[in-house]
């Protein structure tokens, strides 16, 4: 079964990260200028939340003003993580179970990379083209040893 580690591979792993007082406006150009729709939040040793377009688009609603604000009011804190050795189809279900779009993936205590439920569907898109490959060959070998 296909692992997270092999999707991060496919992926690469680099992660864009910030410290927690930044303001909102400042993570929304980054996210605007990596086309990325999530911050994780850096602390001193170790994440200590995300933020995403979501959290921003819910903040937009709020009467006070949020610009200014740094990100780590907003953020969420119970981060939700999956091991870079889970399955693919665990990362999927924790995803839907989670109503999240974005995973961060962990090796041991380090962080390892953060997956977007894009990054899974172009992965299951990439698997199923191989296969369709491979039967398309040997299809075409099979009429090929009838003549």
């Amino acid at each position: 079964m296909e692992t997270i580690r092999t999707v991060l591979e496919n992926k690469g792993r680099d992660i864009i990260t910030v410290n927690g007082n930044i303001a909102i406006s400042e993570a929304v150009a980054i996210m605007v200028s990596k086309a990325i729709g999530a911050l994780v939040i850096q602390g001193s040793k170790h994440p200590e939340g995300i933020i995403t377009e979501r959290d921003i688009l819910r903040l937009w609603n709020e009467k006070e003003k949020i610009k200014d604000m740094p990100v780590s009011k907003f953020m969420t804190r119970k981060l939700i993580v999956i091991g870079i050795d889970d399955t693919f189809l665990d990362a999927m279900t924790v995803m839907i179970r989670q109503n999240i779009r974005h995973l961060l993936v962990t090796d041991g205590q380090k962080v390892a990379g953060l997956l977007s439920i894009r990054d899974l569907v172009k992965e299951r898109i990439k698997g199923n083209e191989a296969k369709i490959k491979l039967l398309d060959d040997i299809l075409a070998s099979e009429k090929t040893a009838e003549f």
